[in-house]
């Protein structure tokens, strides 16, 4: 108003100059009320112009006003009370933006199912207010899920070159082709929309290019860290940006995210150069060849491999779609340093000294342990496990996989494998140990905290951890997936079981098809096998014709079980003679009758519980 006063009264200033005095006495034609029109029709001006700012100001109010008043939810969709699927929605007013999009490797007993991803029904019912996906960082725990819902939510995806090109892999990987609006985020970048504003600030993780997010609200800033830590030995490109993180504890943080997988780790992390002293020392005990196996988008880890074994002159062969996809990208953005001429396929191993090789292994999608079983149960053809390799875990296994690690393991020492586990010194954790998640919360000093990314241990414990650095008990919210804390103004409230969700089961590319019964009936094959009795009635006599034909399939051998097999022979054609079929209806119940009278025979003389399959036809 001042400014445009000014300009206003300017205007409105008799120009004294000699030259304007002659001109107005040559022009001075007009009536002699003239002075007096020009004066109101300057005033009159005036009015309108002020009015126009006083419009925009009342405008400008009200939309701030709506800021104020849109109330903030959050709510985990993923990632909380179990390892990766990273996913968090947050709404303001009327937007939704959606913190990562990860998956899970699916537990031991999920058989044929290839990956878990968060449930995105809710977001799929409100994609008209999703404002995009930001990633923090490349691995598929934060960004696998993308290629999965990409289709159904058709939003923009945000995240660093790398974490981009990572996620394009991916998707070519899957051999999935959408178009997707990207956006190369840097984390100076700000991006503004209606009711926020995004900024990113870096993050120390196990790959360069890793961003902590920052939702700015008219209520303060909502700041998601992502996974990381705090190591002062690793280079540049890897290092967290601990002035800009502090600058936004020093601007107020209205509710902060924060990792916990490593929430029960007393003190500090290994620094990074340790644990590549000891790769260092692993390569140089090693006189046959190396085989290590590692997470696909662990670039930390990769770069220390790679560099132990070019110091000792050996040749790297990639062994995983993932892997070779993710060091050819980390090469094209000069992140990891090695020429073509020290790489090799599977057919020239044979051409070198087993002290000159190094295999790199990863799995499809990045996971090593299974990288690891296909070598040891010789399922990957030009590779077989020799007495005095050594074999290299240089990963730390998600929970639903140590199983399998374990079984893994065993097998490599039987076939005379040297074993070399990922140790605390040996494989640097990627994520924040207590110290170092206390030094997050100090800087960063949240009015609210929710602990995320982690078991219920983890979250707990990190919560007790938010504690001691001061944030208020009440304000200390640990969500279970689904659950929404609401905030508006100086009052929050936690919504139980706001928003239904589950677990999503990849199954090749089916999606969300493979339902909690099949999975049942899949660990029943695994385990018992198949029995099935075919039959024929006739349409006319409603009577058996000839004899039921039995076959099994993973469940009994059938040489050595051929009079339990006559036994469920006879009791099929007992059945059907002391129940004659009176209708064709019947022959569902008849069906129902007979699995259930074998397989109580079955289990009573094999202990086992095979799925049973009655198939009839009228003849």
């Amino acid at each position: 108003m001042s400014n445009n006063g000014i300009i206003i009264a300017k205007n409105l200033q008799k120009n004294n100059s000699p030259k304007n005095n002659q001109a107005s006495k040559k022009n001075n034609t007009r009536p002699k009320n003239s002075k007096k029109v020009v004066a109101k029709e300057q005033q009159n001006n005036s009015k309108q112009v002020v009015q126009k700012i006083n419009n925009v100001n009342k405008a400008k109010s009200q939309q701030n006003k709506s800021k104020k008043l849109a109330k903030i939810r959050i709510t985990p969709l993923g990632g909380v009370e179990e390892v990766a699927k990273n996913m968090y929605m947050v709404e303001i007013g009327d937007e939704i933006y959606v913190l990562d999009a990860g998956l899970m490797f699916p537990e031991t007993e999920m058989i044929g199912i290839d990956a878990v991803i968060p449930d995105i029904s809710y977001l799929v019912r409100n994609k008209q207010k999703i404002k995009g996906i930001f990633l923090s960082n490349g691995h598929v725990s934060s960004m696998g899920a993308v290629p999965y819902i990409i289709d159904k939510l058709k939003c923009p995806v945000y995240g660093s070159k790398l974490t981009i090109d990572l996620l394009k892999n991916h998707l070519k990987q899957l051999s999935i082709k959408r178009r997707i609006k990207f956006y190369y985020v840097k984390d100076n970048n700000k991006y503004d929309f209606n009711n926020a504003s995004v900024t990113f600030f870096k993050t120390t993780y196990s790959m360069p290019d890793s961003l902590g997010i920052c939702i700015e609200t008219s209520q303060g800033n909502i700041v998601y860290t992502g996974e990381f830590k705090f190591d002062q030995s690793v280079s540049k490109e890897y290092k967290s940006d601990i002035v800009k993180i502090s600058t936004l504890g020093q601007k107020g943080v209205l509710a902060l995210l924060s990792d916990s997988s490593n929430a029960n780790v007393k003190g500090y992390n290994v620094p990074e150069n340790e644990a590549a002293e000891q790769i260092d020392n692993a390569f140089y005990q090693a006189n046959k060849r190396i085989i290590v196996t590692c997470y696909a988008s662990n670039f930390l880890t990769i770069s220390h491999i790679v560099r132990a074994a070019l110091a000792q002159n050996r040749k790297i062969l990639l062994l995983g779609q993932a892997i070779e996809a993710s060091i050819n990208t980390a090469r094209n953005m000069n992140y990891l340093q090695i020429e073509d001429s020290n790489l090799i396929s599977i057919g020239e191993l044979k051409n070198y000294p087993q002290n000159e090789v190094c295999i790199l292994s990863s799995g499809d999608q990045g996971e090593p342990i299974e990288a690891m079983k296909n070598i040891a149960e010789k399922k990957v053809n030009g590779i077989q496990i020799e007495s005095g390799d050594t074999i290299m875990v240089a990963a730390t296994p998600s929970p639903n996989m140590e199983v399998m690690l374990f079984q893994t393991l065993n097998l490599l020492v039987k076939l005379g494998a040297n074993v070399v586990t990922a140790s605390k010194r040996l494989h640097a954790a990627s994520h924040a140990t207590k110290e170092e998640l206390k030094m997050m919360l100090n800087m960063l000093m949240p009015k609210h905290f929710i602990p995320v990314q982690g078991e219920f241990r983890n979250l707990r414990k990190h919560a007790e951890i938010a504690a001691e650095t001061g944030v208020v008990a009440e304000n200390i919210h640990i969500l279970s997936k689904g659950t929404t804390l609401e905030i508006s103004g100086s009052k929050s409230k936690t919504l139980q079981n706001n928003i239904p969700v589950g677990n999503v089961l990849v199954d090749g590319r089916g999606i969300g098809d493979v339902e909690d019964s099949v999975l049942k009936d899949r660990k029943l094959l695994s385990n018992d096998g198949i029995f099935v009795a075919s039959y024929a009635i006739s349409k006319k006599e409603k009577t058996l014709v000839g004899k039921p034909v039995i076959q099994t399939k993973g469940f009994v051998y059938v040489k050595k079980s051929m009079e339990l097999i006559k036994e469920a022979e006879e009791k099929v054609i007992e059945y059907l003679e002391n129940n004659p079929i009176k209708s064709i209806r019947e022959c569902a119940a008849v069906k129902a009758e007979i699995r259930s009278m074998l397989s109580s025979l079955l289990y009573d003389n094999t202990k086992r519980k095979p799925i049973i399959i009655i198939n009839f036809s009228l003849v």
